[in-house]
């Protein structure tokens, strides 16, 4: 009987042992499922984050693309504005002068490149510069 006594004792031993090894695997088990729920909704909210991030950098762009027309037509009504007052502008004065002067310019320029030496400044008293 005092074997059975000790069997089952040990037994009683080998299954509290057996319950405590246990128990501290399901506690490890549960703080690592903790750690990893915490882990999935830290990227949960990370993706969120990016979808909204997409749709402000959408928005944006569809912004810019309208800010963008709105400039091109800007500029067509200017250079047509231009086009259209050309003959109005100073430099432009009338057509013959307009270029006459373009064409002095030109001619002064080749001369200050092509020949340093020669003294220029009589001849730019003489044809004064435009600005075109």
């Amino acid at each position: 009987m005092t074997k059975q006594l000790d069997n089952a004792n040990a037994a009683q031993k080998v299954a509290a042992e057996a319950l405590e090894a246990a128990n501290v695997e399901k506690r490890r088990l549960q703080e690592e499922a903790k750690s990893r729920d915490e882990e999935i909704s830290s990227l949960r909210r990370e993706l969120a984050n990016a979808a909204e991030g997409r749709k402000v950098a959408e928005e944006g762009k569809e912004e810019d693309e309208a800010r963008l027309k709105e400039v091109e037509a800007k500029l067509v009504n200017a250079e047509a504005d231009f086009v259209a007052n050309f003959h109005n502008t100073e430099a432009y004065s009338n057509f013959s002068d307009y270029f006459a002067r373009v064409g002095q310019q030109e001619v002064l320029t080749a001369l200050r490149t092509d020949h340093p030496d020669f003294d220029v400044k009589n001849l730019e008293t003489r044809f004064p510069s435009t600005r075109c």
